[in-house]
C-alpha cells in the first residue's frame, strides 16, 4: 500500500519532468542528432536532468533526491543509447518507440518509489497532473501518431498541440463539458478526415480518461 502512495504521490512530478525534457525542450536539431552525435545526445541528457529537477525542486531537496535525479538521467542515457546503435528499421517504427518510453516510464515508476513522500516538492501536485496529461497528449501522442500514420519528416502542429492539451481542463470541469469538447473534435475530425487527425483526437480523449483517474 505504501508502495502505491509512493508512485502516486511523486510520479506525476518525475512524469511531467519527463516530459518537458525529452519532448518540450527536444528541438529539430537535438531531435534529428541526437541518434548520430554522442554530443548531442549527452546534450539531451543534461536538459533531461534540469527539468527533471526543477520539477521535484523543494526545500527539502536532499543528496538523495538529487542522486535520484542523476541516476534517472543515467538511465535515460542509456536506454536512448539504444536507438543510437541501432541501424535497423525496427528502430524507427511506431512499436519501438512505444517500447523505449515503456522503458523510461519504468525507471519514473522505479525513482518514485525510492523516494516515497521524502521529497515535497514547490509546485501544487494537482497543477502537475494537469499540466503532464496536457503536455502528453500534445507531444507524446502526436509523436506516436506519426510514427503510426506517416513515413515523413514529423512536424510540429501547435495549434494541435493546444487543442489537445485543453483536454484535462475540460475533463476536471464536470463531464459535461469534457462532452463539448469531444463533439469539438469531432467537427474538427469531420471538416479535413484524416487518419492522422482522428487518431490523434481519438487517443487524446482516452489518455485524458485514463490518466487523470489513475494520477488524480
Amino acid at each position: 500500500m505504501r508502495t502505491l502512495e509512493s508512485i502516486k504521490y511523486l510520479f506525476p512530478y518525475l512524469f511531467l519532468g519527463h516530459l518537458v525534457g525529452d519532448y518540450v525542450l527536444q528541438n529539430s536539431y537535438i531531435a534529428m542528432r541526437k541518434n548520430k552525435d554522442i554530443r548531442v545526445l549527452t546534450l539531451h541528457i543534461v536538459i533531461v536532468f534540469f527539468s527533471q529537477l526543477s520539477f521535484i525542486f523543494g526545500e527539502d531537496l536532499t543528496l538523495k533526491s538529487f542522486g535520484a535525479i542523476v541516476m534517472l538521467s543515467i538511465a535515460h542515457f542509456f536506454i536512448d543509447i539504444g536507438k543510437f546503435l541501432c541501424k535497423k528499421r525496427f528502430c524507427q517504427t511506431w512499436y519501438y518507440y512505444l517500447i523505449d518510453q515503456s522503458f523510461h516510464i519504468a525507471t519514473l515508476l522505479i525513482a518514485a518509489i525510492y523516494l516515497g513522500k521524502d521529497v515535497q516538492p514547490f509546485l501544487d501536485r494537482f497543477f502537475v497532473v494537469i499540466l503532464s496529461v496536457a503536455v502528453f497528449n500534445g507531444y507524446f501522442l502526436s509523436i506516436l501518431v506519426h510514427f503510426i500514420t506517416s513515413n515523413g519528416i514529423y512536424k510540429r502542429d501547435y495549434v494541435g498541440y493546444l487543442m489537445r492539451m485543453v483536454a484535462p481542463i475540460f475533463y476536471i470541469l464536470n463531464i459535461y463539458a469534457f462532452v463539448i469538447y469531444a463533439l469539438a473534435c469531432l467537427i474538427l475530425v469531420t471538416i479535413k478526415p484524416s487518419k492522422s487527425i482522428i487518431l490523434n483526437y481519438l487517443t487524446t480523449i482516452v489518455s485524458t480518461i485514463i490518466l487523470l483517474e489513475v494520477m488524480l
